[in-house]
């Protein structure tokens, strides 16, 4: 392969992006599988039910994920197998915390980098990132209630 093979056989960044898409659709399924399996879980009733209507949110930005893919020949990547759960509420919520943020800062890079390419697009995201960092926050509340050293 020449120096100038490379160029030409690198992504164009609108693939770029879309490939990323496909792998946040993917851990995003998987954020909310470990919801419902964390809500199910759960003692308490308020925080259950706070993480089944957070995955049900959740669940609605997936499905305008794979849309946005859908419409560009693309699919998300399959599911991270669940990572270790932890033996308590907070153990677990601090996990799904992790994951959800980490989601939602990506969401929101996207936002930025589809600005040039596509500012329809951008918009969409920079919306979804807006809701993603209401959800994040509302599980970090349902963390901090799990928390044993917590006060209230």
């Amino acid at each position: 392969m020449g120096f100038l093979d490379f160029f030409r056989e690198s992504p164009s960044p609108r693939d770029a992006l879309l490939a990323e898409l496909a792998d946040i659709a993917g851990r995003k399924e998987s954020l909310i599988e470990r919801l419902e399996r964390h809500a199910a879980m759960c003692s308490y009733s308020n925080i259950k039910a706070g993480l089944e209507q957070l995955a049900a949110r959740e669940a609605a930005h997936l499905k305008a994920l794979k849309a946005t893919l859908t419409d560009h020949g693309m699919w998300p990547r399959p599911p991270e197998p669940p990572a270790h759960d932890g033996s308590s509420n907070w153990e677990r919520l601090r996990g799904d915390l992790e994951l959800a943020s980490e989601l939602s800062k990506m969401i929101n890079r996207q936002s930025v980098m589809w600005e040039a390419t596509d500012p329809a697009m951008a918009k969409r995201f920079a919306a979804m990132y807006a809701e993603d960092y209401d959800n994040t926050s509302f599980l970090r509340d349902l963390t901090l209630k799990c928390d044993p050293q917590a006060f209230d």
